[in-house]
């Protein structure tokens, strides 16, 4: 038999047989004897993932200290938190942890993580997920407090340089020398009110469009507009005025087929304003089955076909069925599709919409009343917002 090895959470070692042997133990009973959870593997990876399973089914957590490194707090994460979030969320902290934290510092001890060393790694990355990969590494931190394996989440709070801010976050520095207002405003990720009217002629037949203009005309996530079914359309009178409204309470992505919310407050009737609400009823009328998608369009495609609109048009008349509807937005400022929902939220707010409101309808998590807040004055927001919209035209 081989050497029996011990770390603060249990002990393993290989039999003469060639599997493993783990055991983890949690003090004594009271009769004297002591609790031990124990199991035979194949390998000595599966030895190391067992003890932690067990580890949390006797609740046991190391010790502060040293000798726990972030990649023994990320599978225990996996092992427990992580079987709670949906798929995709996983699937972000995995490629992010996987990528970027545990290359860098997995072997680290989680109690000698300093925030300069996440400082460092943030600036090797691309700005665009330099926060997103600290705000991941923050939650799994987070989780190490609850379990009682640091005193504290050193990078929870404050704030971190991201790459590009000093020196010149742009490759031409002439362009501050011909219009500085237009250069500030061609770096922002959302469309403004001119860029959207004139994409709505263009997005017209599209396979994204129902995607897009439930988006921007009422602020819905990716994955939100494309579950929603016929059934979840509908359009009704308020007041001598026809409304279109959607009932947010499913979502799509290319790991689930249909899954809930992202959160509780996610699920909601929200108004889509016009004139994107009046074309999303007419799309919807054309779905034969009630339980018809009215965005048919494949979770794992859609970013994909997005891209294509923006793409240089085919220059051929004999172009091959899957590039008809290449380039039909090409010329417009290229914004990812999930920046639509943020787009909608800026027009709103240039409404003049209230923030609180405006958190509602997009299903945030402000402490907001939604008997208030998540009736009539829906629609009027949407009907405030349209007025704007007008006013550009």
């Amino acid at each position: 038999m081989g050497k029996e090895m011990k770390s603060k959470l249990g002990t393993k070692k290989q039999m003469p047989s060639g599997r493993w042997y783990c055991a983890v133990e949690r003090g004594v009973k009271a009769d004297g004897t002591r609790r031990v959870l124990s199991a035979t593997v194949d390998t000595e990876e599966e030895a190391d993932i067992q003890i932690q399973r067990m580890a949390v089914q006797l609740g046991r957590n190391p010790q502060l200290g040293r000798g726990v490194t972030l990649f023994d707090v990320w599978r225990l994460y996996q092992l427990t938190k992580g079987e709670r979030l949906a798929k995709k969320t996983m699937q972000g902290y995995t490629w992010y942890m996987g990528h970027v934290w545990l290359p860098a510092l997995g072997d680290r001890d989680v109690t000698l993580i300093s925030r300069e060393d996440v400082q460092e790694v943030m600036l090797t990355l691309r700005r665009d997920c330099a926060d997103r990969s600290r705000r991941i590494l923050s939650s799994v931190l987070t989780f190490a407090v609850n379990r009682g394996l640091l005193d504290e989440n050193v990078i929870r709070k404050g704030g971190f340089e991201l790459p590009g801010d000093t020196g010149s976050a742009y490759e031409d520095e002439s362009v501050w020398d011909d219009d500085p207002f237009a250069a500030i405003e061609g770096k922002r990720d959302v469309w403004d009110a001119r860029t959207v009217l004139t994409a709505l002629p263009l997005m017209r037949g599209l396979p994204l469009e129902p995607a897009w203009l439930v988006m921007v005309g009422a602020g819905l996530r990716v994955e939100e507009a494309l579950a929603l079914r016929r059934m979840d359309v509908r359009r009704i009178d308020i007041g001598g005025r026809l409304v279109t409204q959607v009932a947010v309470h499913h979502a799509r992505t290319d790991l689930e087929e249909r899954k809930r919310t992202k959160t509780k407050r996610s699920v909601r009737i929200v108004a889509v304003m016009e004139p994107f609400g009046s074309r999303l009823w007419e799309i919807a009328e054309g779905v034969p089955d009630c339980e018809g998608l009215v965005c048919p369009v494949s979770a794992s495609n859609q970013n994909h076909r997005w891209r294509e609109y923006f793409m240089e048009p085919p220059t051929s008349k004999h172009c091959p069925k899957t590039g008809v509807w290449r380039g039909r937005l090409h010329g417009l400022p290229y914004v990812p599709l999930a920046r639509m929902r943020a787009t909608h939220a800026t027009l709103m707010q240039e409404a003049g919409v209230l923030d609180s409101l405006n958190a509602a309808v997009h299903g945030h998590s402000e402490q907001v009343s939604r008997e208030h807040y998540m009736r009539g004055d829906v629609t009027a927001a949407a009907a405030q917002t349209e007025r704007y919209l007008r006013l550009v035209l």
